[in-house]
């Protein structure tokens, strides 16, 4: 413990002398970073991306660069094409699985984030060599152990990438854990990346650039260069053993996997290239500058944790995200946590259990609270995605007539919740079959009660609406001819129409027949909907006879035509109206009970002609008469 304390004490005096010294960058705190490139949707538009990572310990709003300018070259004479800068986006913190490790030794990291983005154009982009972006700038931590004069030496960040005439995303490294390596411990790290277009991806180590920077220069300008230089190892280093180790640092050339024992304390700068090829040949390269430390750690490790889901431990877990998982690890006020999935630690799950939505492999890392020691890692669990229930709602049929009821059901099952809605409305229904009547969208919600998985099926139902309306009655005058007229309203067409009694239509199946009745009739119309619902109405048809009006009488009081007599009338005429010329009414009479004398106010009417206007149920007859003398 006293080597780690007098270990710590100089590290304090290196930090102290380098930041009240130090003043030339404004890039001391970046310790790594890369570049990426990736394709849009929209033809030859890229978003560029300049990671950084910054120690926070000297991170302030002065030495955080605004912005940063990326430089693209052709590969085949190193021409300028085109000069990017790249607002700051942001950042986020990379999360230590051991606090007490990154406390004692004031870890703290942060990724810092710029992009913009650029248009490649085809006429300035297509060379079948590629292009290459760099970004470059002074100066590297002055405490980097592995490498001559880091605080004199630079560093470029490197990537290259086909012409666009070959669609292409670069290979993207993932987001890293808080890492440090335990001096004569085996130590391990993930360094792959992902590719979006599913290339093949090659790893290696490389000797990190230096380029041409400099204290008194330390931003790089755009002046084509044939090469960029790289930096000196120290005495008895070189690539081979850039952490210095039994065995050295190493990476999986098909996983992107680091390992390493290293025997030497310090800090340790390293570069991970990362080729891309695409059948068989090699079409883009991306670099990863990255830094680790090697510290002294107590032998001392926290027993192995055990990740328990109900209870229970468990190496696999069958859910759905519907249902949350919580798993648990057993909790010491002496100890502390850290959660990653598939590998990578996840911020802020720090806590003994953790509640996952996401289907992957979980694992806790488990450490001292207050010794910084190695910590240990539990064994991986596995949780997939469950597999929802399948759900299909049967029915007869999709479309009922107004009234019905229909029956919607599916399989039957006890380990399974049902839950019925009509239009997003919950309804009272949990089993497997519902019973309806009203148009609308039905969905039935179904939770595997096991993994909670829930899978859902809709049905629509149509009700099918049919109605026809008729006159109550009409009338025809004996021996005449009359059409049956009908107002249907349906929500489906075509309708098809059947009349009865039938022996006095000229076509029953007609939407408007006619009828020649020889007495009067009830006539009833049916309609049939498409889906075969039925509506009907009737009509009264009364045939009436039609009656005698003469066109004279002389009502001289000689006992012969002295009355307007109108033969038949009697049963038929409901009123009577007589006009002069000038329209001045004569004779008016509610009814028949009376014939007009020719008189008008106890005086006969002159002779002439006069109008009359006679109605009836059925008929309103209109014609002149003559007065005679």
């Amino acid at each position: 413990m006293n080597d780690l304390i007098c270990g710590m004490k100089k590290i304090v005096r290196i930090l102290f002398f380098l930041l009240s010294t130090y003043t030339s960058g404004h890039a001391a705190h970046i310790v790594g970073g890369e570049i990426r490139l990736e394709a849009s949707n929209t033809s030859n538009r890229y978003t560029i991306t300049m990671v950084q990572f910054w120690d926070e310990n000297t991170l302030t709003n002065g030495n955080r660069d605004a912005n940063a300018e990326l430089l693209f070259f052709r590969k085949r004479d190193n021409r300028l094409m085109m000069k990017a800068v790249l607002p700051y986006i942001g950042s986020r913190k990379v999360s230590y699985q051991n606090k007490a490790c990154a406390a004692f030794r004031s870890l703290q990291t942060v990724e810092g984030t710029y992009s913009t983005s650029v248009l490649l154009s085809s006429a300035d982009f297509n060379d079948p060599e590629g292009y290459y972006v760099i970004w470059e700038r002074c100066c590297r931590n002055d405490d980097i152990n592995n490498i001559i004069q880091p605080g004199s030496s630079g560093m470029v960040f490197y990537l290259e990438f086909p012409p666009v005439s070959i669609p292409d995303s670069s290979p993207i490294f993932q987001f890293p854990n808080g890492e440090y390596i335990c001096k004569d411990q085996f130590f391990t790290m993930d360094m792959s990346a992902n590719d979006a277009d599913g290339d093949n991806l090659v790893y290696s180590l490389v000797t990190p650039l230096r380029g041409n920077t400099s204290r008194n220069n330390p931003i790089g300008n755009d002046f084509p260069k044939s090469g960029y230089p790289l930096v000196e190892w120290s005495p008895g280093i070189s690539l081979q053993n850039s952490i210095p180790g039994t065995p050295s640092l190493r990476i999986n050339a098909a996983t992107g996997m680091l390992s390493v024992t290293a025997n030497q304390l310090g800090l340790f700068v390293f570069s991970v290239q990362c080729e891309e090829f695409r059948n068989g040949q090699k079409i883009g390269v991306v670099r990863r500058d990255f830094q680790l430390l090697v510290i002294e750690c107590s032998q001392n490790s926290p027993p192995e944790p055990v990740i328990t889901y109900n209870k229970k431990r468990t190496s696999e877990i069958e859910f759905c995200s519907e249902r949350p998982v919580v798993l648990e690890t057993e909790a010491a006020a002496n100890w502390s946590y850290q959660w990653q999935l598939n590998g990578q630690n996840i911020p802020g799950a720090v806590a003994s259990t953790i509640t996952v939505q996401d289907t992957g492999r979980y694992s806790v890392v488990k450490s001292f609270t207050d010794i910084c020691s190695k910590d240990t890692s539990s064994q991986q669990v596995k949780l997939k995605a469950g597999t929802p229930p399948g759900v299909n709602i049967e029915q007869e049929s999709d479309t009922i007539c107004e009234g019905e009821i229909i029956q919607l059901q599916t399989e039957e099952n006890s380990g399974w919740r049902y839950q019925w809605q009509w239009e997003k409305e919950k309804l009272p229904d949990t089993t497997f079959y519902i019973s309806v009547k009203n148009a609308g969208n039905y969905q039935l919600f179904i939770q595997d009660l096991k993994t909670g998985c829930i899978n859902s099926d809709s049905s629509t139902v149509w009700i099918e609406k049919i109605k026809v309306e008729t006159p109550l009655q009409l009338s025809v005058l004996r021996g005449n001819s009359l059409p049956l007229p009908s107002l249907v309203q349906s929500s489906a067409y075509p309708i098809t129409y059947q009349w009865s009694p039938s022996e006095s239509l000229n076509s029953p199946s007609d939407s408007t027949p006619i009828c020649t009745p020889i007495s009067s009739t009830d006539y009833i119309v049916q309609v049939t909907s498409p889906f075969g619902c039925l509506a009907s109405d009737t009509i009264q048809v009364t045939v009436f006879d039609r009656i005698y009006i003469p066109d004279a009488f002389s009502p001289n009081g000689d006992g012969f035509n002295d009355l307007l007599e109108i033969q038949n009338g009697s049963a038929q005429i409901q009123k009577i109206m007589i006009y002069n010329r000038w329209g001045q009414v004569m004779f008016h009479s509610k009814g028949y009970d009376a014939p007009w004398d020719g008189s008008f106010r106890n005086e006969r009417v002159p002779s002439g002609f006069y109008l009359y206007v006679i109605e009836t149920p059925y008929y309103t007859y209109k014609g002149t008469l003559s007065v005679l003398y």
